[in-house]
């Protein structure tokens, strides 16, 4: 008891001196102005700020001319000033002045940041390490900042593999005048450690390989880096307990992850390494044995007392199956089966409901199997002769396949309560700095005051994502105000959102480029985009600029308007001449644009988009080996093309940028000349699709391992495009179509090269003679297989195109200086039943590597060029060129 209360009195006794300080401390802060209390305020000065203006701190105080001066307004403003961060003391002083009191604020500021510089520093950037560290230029310096910048770059030297890196800090002392101060980071980065060896105990099942390959840590080698971190190590615990897991072993414990710095070479001693020993327990398999539902009779659909599913509804959407009964218990199959029933029933507003499961084994032996068919459930079950455990498909299984016998056999009932729907009451945002709120909210797709839907709420995390704004995007839930409401946190993490880039870009009608961008997809945090673009190339030269509202008066349609100049090189149609041609035939053409479109966002995933534009351009400079045309286009100096665009288009796409899954479809018109004037007359018709979905994740044969298995999506890309050109009639104006054709060579389809047709020529020797000049109908197939070798980098790819072109005989003029053989193949190139058979279409297959570099993708491909043999029933290389061909590609220029 003595003991008690002398610790009451020590603890006393502190309290008191601690009070006494605060006391002694408040008094000094304005000890000097406590007799001016009462009196009026007549003028406020300010010592010891070098960096902070007076305009600055005037904001911060709540102290102003011509307030009586008070014990809380000092006491407020001292807080104030010392919240601002940058000041380490701040006191007050008063004086007589014109009657009243003049009060001077004493401060000490702390220095600032004018520097910051690494020595020592080669396997880290100063450019990947900037943004991390809470120590930055022309910030203020504190020793806080300085020690957490230092534990910041040791935990970056471990995650690379330097486990002895030492960093010391030299700091200049801080400029009088200017009170500023240069850090100097003095790095000693020692010796990379590398892991160069994992040993795996208890493992009887699987062998070691096939444990590591669930790994993300690896060995040093000459795929793998062998790079350590603990985190990693945390990691790979649970991945080798999934693993197990998957293939049936429930009960699998790592009894131990342990790893040591080692000599590798102890009598040497010039090389350390790192040793990882990992026990494992794996325990008993077990096998899936169905499943069962069940409902919570007291937390059913209170307006119908029934549930809102039956058990075969719910059963279709489950992996497991009863014809599975027999297999191996993957218990992250069984985790996603359980996960379904939730998600569909958040999908109808059901997001309180709750599944348990129970589950029970039964071991494959005949006395088990007897015993199980007096439980109460197996039982109750036969009078609606239904064999709840499938004990005759388990006897079945025990004379089948013997080796079973003794093993364990998992059969889960689960328990729904579906309780009440929940309603969204409020929806938050976090973490945009930039980026206002409405911007993100006009992304959502669902709505504050609505049901809860599971499915809307990640649609709209998509959506936001899509903006291109935001490095990640969060989705949190947390109670509402009242029971049946949820609140929905949607936190991003910004990323630059300007860009001043030079890039390059290659196409089949472009040719090699070199472009410059300067563009800001996010205007003041609007969403409203700005663009300049130069594009200098052989082929074509263009300068343009453009402005986007995404949301006009913060309602779904957007407006952009846009001018553009270009001279182009133009391909055409070549004298009808024997034999092949020397040289492409082209002519020059100077073009400049004007547009304007407006967009509408109607539903989820779908908008109708309306475009009009004017194009004044100007034919020159032909070579020698043009038609006839082109001169007649030439003789006519500037020409006016007015264009008027409306489509709709689908997008449910999940990454716009990477695209895995989903579904982009577009239907089109566009309305040129006719009531719009000008000198080109024709509508073309156009529908197109890209369709994604991936069939498995894999690693690669475990030469790629599961760190980001998430990730590693095998896709399929699939695409088609139909274009339908219809000549039509000047409406205000006379036209001779003879002397200024209605449909130019620069209006025509073409098809081969990258853009379309891999393998092919823009203008390939072996294509039909009617399709050097381009085509009035395309039809065009594109499909790819892309395997990922890193995810956000580089893909190889397998893939096989379709396409053809067809003629409208009436958009040429045919006179008596037309051949016959060129009447008689525009005949045949119309479209009908015989154009749209196999034997019509080109096609090649090949394989390449897509390269994604942010400001080059890269594509590079080597392709067949291949012909439909009738006889065979199948597809042949081209008699005349069997060869494979390089095609290059820098850009995402498909169809």
């Amino acid at each position: 008891m003595k003991k008690k209360n002398n610790r009451a009195a020590k603890y006393l006794k502190l309290f008191q001196l601690t009070v006494i300080i605060c006391f002694l401390g408040m008094g000094q802060i304005y000890s000097q102005a406590e007799k001016y209390f009462g009196k009026k305020i007549k003028k406020i000065e300010f010592q010891g700020n070098k960096n902070t203006s007076k305009s600055d701190l005037f904001d911060i105080i709540q102290m102003k001319v011509g307030m009586i001066l008070t014990a809380e307004i000092v006491n407020n403003d001292i807080k104030n000033i010392f919240s601002k961060g940058s000041f380490s003391s701040a006191s007050i002083e008063g004086a007589e002045y014109e009657g009243g009191a003049a009060v001077t604020f004493i401060l000490e500021e702390l220095p600032i940041v004018e520097e910051i510089e690494f020595k020592g520093m080669e396997e880290l950037t100063e450019q990947e390490i900037i943004e991390t560290l809470p120590l930055k230029k022309d910030e203020v310096f504190t020793e806080k900042k300085v020690l957490d910048s230092v534990q910041i770059l040791i935990r970056q030297y471990r995650e690379k593999g330097y486990f002895n890196a030492a960093i010391k800090i030299k700091k200049a002392e801080p400029d009088p005048k200017k009170n500023i101060v240069k850090v100097v980071f003095i790095i000693d980065e020692g010796e990379e450690i590398k892991i160069d060896k994992i040993t795996i105990s208890g493992a009887k099942v699987f062998e070691p390989d096939d444990i590591k390959g669930a790994m993300e840590l690896e060995e040093e080698g000459w795929i793998s880096d062998g790079t350590f971190t603990k985190e990693k190590l945390d990691t790979d615990r649970k991945n080798i307990l999934t693993f197990y897991r998957q293939n049936g072993y429930l009960d699998v414990l790592v009894e131990d992850a342990k790893w040591e710095i080692l000599w590798k070479n102890p009598q040497e001693k010039n090389e350390r390494v790192i040793h990882i020993q990992i026990n494992i327990k794996e325990g008993e398999q077990s096998f899936f044995n169905g499943y069962d539902i069940e409902w919570n009779s007291d937390f059913v659909n209170r307006e119908t007392n029934k549930p809102v599913y039956n058990k075969e509804k719910l059963y279709y959407y489950m992996e497991f199956t009863n014809s599975d009964i027999g297999d191996v218990f993957d218990d992250e199959k069984y985790n996603r089966d359980k996960g379904i029933i939730n998600f569909e029933y958040s999908q109808l507003g059901y997001i309180y409901a709750r599944v348990q499961a129970f589950q029970e084994a039964i071991i494959l032996t005949e006395e088990k199997l007897k015993e199980a068919e007096n439980l109460p459930l197996q039982k109750k079950y036969k009078e609606n002769n239904i064999d709840y455990y499938n004990i005759e498909r388990l006897r079945a299984l025990l004379r089948e396949e013997p080796q079973k016998k003794g093993k364990k056999f998992i059969h889960t009932r689960f328990n729904i309560s579906e309780g009440s729907k929940g309603y969204v009451e409020e929806i938050l945002v976090k973490g945009n700095t930039k980026t206002m709120d409405k911007v993100i909210r006009r992304e959502l797709l669902i709505k504050e005051g609505e049901l809860f839907n599971v499915a809307k709420v990640q649609r709209s995390r998509e959506e936001i994502y899509n903006l291109g704004f935001f490095k990640e995007v969060g989705i949190d839930y947390r109670p509402g105000s009242k029971e049946g409401n949820m609140n929905l946190i949607f936190e991003v993490q910004e990323q630059p959102t300007g860009m001043i880039s030079l890039g390059g870009g290659y196409g089949t009608m472009t040719g090699f480029s070199i472009n410059a961008d300067i563009s800001e997809n996010n205007l003041n945090g609007t969403g409203q985009r700005i663009s300049g673009k130069i594009i200098f190339g052989p082929k074509q030269t263009s300068l343009g600029a453009s402005w986007t509202e995404p949301w006009l008066f913060d309602k779904p349609w957007s407006l952009t308007l846009g001018t553009n100049y270009m001279r182009t090189l133009v391909p055409a149609a070549s004298l009808d001449i024997s034999g092949k041609l020397v040289e492409e035939p082209y002519y020059e053409e100077d073009a400049f644009e004007i547009g304007a479109g407006l967009g509408h966002e109607m539903f989820a995933n779908w908008i109708h988009y309306h475009r009009i534009g004017t194009v004044f351009s100007m034919a020159s400079n032909p070579s020698g080996l043009v038609d006839d045309s082109i001169y007649l286009l030439i003789s006519q100096g500037w020409q006016r093309k007015n264009t008027l665009t409306n489509g709709i288009s689908y997008d449910n796409r999940d990454n716009v940028f990477n695209s895995t899954k989903g579904l982009k479809a577009n239907v089109s018109m566009d309305i040129v000349g006719k009531y719009l004037g000008g000198h080109d007359h024709y509508n073309r018709y156009e529908a197109s699709t890209q369709y994604y979905w991936w069939p498995f994740d894999f690693t690669f044969f475990n030469l790629i391992r599961k760190s980001i298995l998430r990730r590693w999506r095998f896709v399929f890309e699939h695409r088609f495009s139909g274009a339908f050109t219809q000549q039509t009639q000047p409406v205000y104006s006379e036209q001779k179509k003879y002397e200024n054709l209605f449909v130019e060579s620069k209006d025509k389809l073409f098809i081969g090269g990258y853009e379309s047709l891999r393998g092919w020529d823009y203008r390939d020797p072996v294509h039909p003679e009617t399709w050097s000049g381009g085509g009035s109908h395309r039809l065009l197939f594109g499909s790819e297989f892309r395997i990922p070798i890193e995810p956000s980098l580089v893909w190889f790819v397998l893939f096989f195109d379709a396409g053809a072109l067809f003629q409208n005989m009436d958009e040429y003029v045919i006179d008596e200086t037309t051949s016959d053989s060129r009447i008689e193949n525009l005949k045949i190139s119309q479209i009908n039943k015989k154009t749209l058979s196999m034997s019509y279409f080109r096609y090649s297959w090949g394989m390449g590597i897509r390269l994604q570099i942010p400001i080059m993708p890269i594509r590079l491909y080597w392709a067949r060029k291949l012909i439909w043999n009738s006889e065979a029933g199948w597809f042949r290389n081209h008699p005349e060129d069997k060869e494979f061909h390089f095609v290059f590609g820098i850009g995402d220029k498909r169809f």
